[in-house]
């Protein structure tokens, strides 16, 4: 029997402070670039052959696309942690069902396809949980509105429907993208095991690992991530063009252009 849960919510202490953990690290990564991903969204979404947008010059296009450039944080946090949560909640969940199946301790090596599928079931969590705060987040860094004016503007243009523009879309993009996450970051830690004698940071004669064999420890998994994040979003960039176009639209009802 499973034991009791860790402060009413966590099933153990480790996985309250992997959660924790990942949430603090996600609200100063997105203070740090938000602004980055806010450009990013308004380039997506921007008008078609508009004639206003031909006739200014570079730099009145791109200060335009810096203005205001924290739109959108607020769902962007409160979005991000959510996700952290499930993401990697889910993830844990569809793996510990593989080990099980398999009769595998935990933390055993799973086979890559199955690393996938676990991802992949991440994904359609966050898509069926999460869409509403992501819809948000674009409409907001799009058209550069506060919460409760995005918020109003959806509600009054297309009701409950308006939060949930593009929802079979995300079904689409995030499992496929959080399977090849997952499972090029699991083929690349491995990769980095292999190469290494020993696969830990080797310790000293006291017993314990030097500072920089540990730096250079962190600093693999660090690359890994960063390697597996790019292939992540680079698989999907396309159909995160069209989202950014249908979530971030200022048209409402039969008015609207992406449907």
């Amino acid at each position: 029997r499973p034991g009791p849960m860790y402060l009413l919510v966590f099933p153990n202490r480790d996985y309250a402070v992997g959660s924790v953990a990942g949430v603090l690290a996600s609200t100063v990564s997105i203070i740090a670039a938000h602004p980055i991903e806010a450009v990013k969204v308004r380039l997506q979404s921007g008008e078609r052959g508009s004639a206003e947008a031909g006739q200014r010059s570079a730099w009145r296009r791109l200060l335009a696309l810096l203005r205001r450039p924290y739109c959108g944080i607020g769902p962007h946090l409160l979005q991000y942690s959510a996700l952290n949560f499930v993401r990697f909640g889910s993830f844990a969940a569809a793996r510990g069902y593989f080990e099980r199946r398999q009769g595998s301790p935990p933390g055993a090596p799973l086979p890559l396809p199955e690393i996938f599928a676990c991802g992949a079931f991440s994904g359609a969590c966050i898509a069926a949980a999460l869409h509403p705060l992501w819809v948000l987040k674009t409409h907001q860094q799009a058209n550069r509105l506060g919460v409760v004016e995005a918020a109003g503007a959806l509600w009054r243009g297309e009701g409950i429907r308006g939060f949930f523009r593009g929802y079979v879309s995300g079904f689409a993009r995030f499992p496929f993208a959080l399977g090849v996450f997952f499972a090029s970051y699991e083929a690349l830690k491995r990769s980095g095991a292999a190469a290494r004698t020993p696969p830990e940071p080797p310790s000293t004669a006291s017993g314990r690992a030097s500072v920089v064999d540990v730096a250079l420890h962190m600093a693999g998994r660090a690359g890994s991530g960063a390697v597996a994040g790019v292939l992540c979003w680079t698989s999907v960039f396309p159909l995160d063009v069209v989202q950014s176009r249908m979530l971030g639209e200022a048209r409402y009802g039969d008015q609207r252009g992406y449907r």
